[in-house]
Parts: structure tokens; C-alpha cells; sequence
């Protein structure tokens, strides 16, 4: 059903990208049309026009959406405890969980990456998307740092690309076979590996009052 009544311009782009989530999770990439998007937001296609200039910057939307909402999973922490072990097992498995909770969500993901990646004028939303979540990840272990005191062995731009990676495959693995056990061995085996790469800052003010 068509729907006429005054929404905010905000309020509408968040529609239409929830709209286009369903739709290509439905019918695929390629075949969700600006009037299909709009048909299942309940709104004509001008209001699409209206919101975005081209398919493209819903595109762009689309991604960012992917990125917010991974962050504030799995690197948005509230508490990240005192020690890495804890941080590195926190954010881990509140990326599962997100995961887990939304598993159609998380394979249109992959698709979409896929989609954008072959496609020459998108392609570089694609190395966006996959730099924010390494940028996102270094940050989050300079916050592990900070909360446990302590500094890593590689070089963070090496070590966020290491775990990005490892969660990434990870949750490719866990969709093909939905092996919940072996999510979480395998996150156990991940907390102990990551946090093995720590030790104590040379310059930490905990460390100086140790020696007094």
C-alpha cells in the first residue's frame, strides 16, 4: 500500500534502506529495482528520487549501515574489563551474537560486498567498507590497551587485519554449517591466540607503582 503522509526526509532514506535489505535479500542484487525498493517501503518511486540522488548513494548508505551496525557489535564495547583475554572474548562474541541473531542479514552482507566489488564504479565501496572495519578494529585495540595496560607485539594496522579476518572467516565458516560449537571453541582458541600477542606497557604508570 502506497502511504502519503509527511515524514521526515531522515526518516524516509531509513525506510528505504530497510526496504532494500528485504528486497535484494529476496529477489537479489541485480533485480531490485527502485520501484520494487520503494514497493515494499509503501511509498512512490519520486519519494526514492527524493531521498537519493542514484542508486549508487543508496549503495553507499547500504554499506554504511553494515559498518555502523557491526561496530556497535563487536567493537563499541561498554565494558571491556581488565584484561585483554576479556576485551578480545567480549567483542568477539558480541560480533557472533550479532551474527547469529540476523544470519540472513550477515549472508546478504557477504553477497552484496561480492556484487559491489565486481562492478568497476563500485568497487571502491567495497575497500571502504573493509577499511572501516580494519580502522574500527585497530581502535578497539587501543582501547584494549588502555583497559588492560598493556601494548601489542604487532603493529596495530597488521593486528586489526589479522582479526578482522579471523572473525570474518569465522562467521563465513559458522553460515555454511551453523556449527555453533565449533563457533565457540574456535572463539576460545582466537581470545587465547590474540591475547598472547600483549605485554605489559614498558612505560605504564601501574607498572611504575609496582617498583616503589
Amino acid at each position: 500500500m502506497i502511504v502519503s503522509a509527511r515524514v521526515s526526509v531522515e526518516q524516509r532514506r531509513k525506510d528505504l534502506v530497510e526496504a532494500a535489505f528485504h528486497t535484494m535479500a529476496q529477489v537479489g542484487i541485480a533485480k531490485a529495482t527502485t520501484r520494487a525498493i520503494c514497493a515494499e517501503a509503501g511509498v512512490h518511486q519520486s519519494v526514492f528520487h527524493y531521498c537519493f540522488h542514484s542508486k549508487k548513494e543508496l549503495y553507499q548508505e547500504l554499506v554504511r549501515v553494515i559498518v555502523v551496525d557491526m561496530v556497535d557489535a563487536a567493537v563499541t564495547v561498554p565494558d571491556l574489563g581488565s584484561t585483554a583475554e576479556a576485551a578480545v572474548r567480549t567483542s568477539m562474541e558480541r560480533g557472533w551474537s550479532h551474527v547469529k541473531a540476523r544470519p540472513g542479514r550477515q549472508i546478504f552482507t557477504y553477497e552484496f560486498t561480492t556484487f559491489v566489488m565486481r562492478d568497476p564504479d563500485l568497487a571502491d565501496l567495497a575497500a571502504w567498507q573493509y577499511q572501516q572495519y580494519f580502522e574500527q578494529t585497530e581502535r578497539l585495540l587501543l582501547a584494549i590497551g588502555e583497559a588492560a595496560d598493556v601494548e601489542w607485539s604487532v603493529p596495530l594496522p597488521v593486528l586489526s587485519r589479522m582479526m578482522t579476518s579471523a572473525m570474518d572467516g569465522l562467521l563465513l565458516g559458522w553460515l555454511t554449517d551453523r556449527d555453533d560449537q565449533a563457533v565457540e571453541d574456535s572463539l576460545c582458541h582466537f581470545t587465547d591466540y590474540f591475547a598472547s600477542l600483549t605485554r605489559p606497557r614498558t612505560s605504564s604508570p601501574r607498572n611504575a607503582e609496582s617498583l616503589k
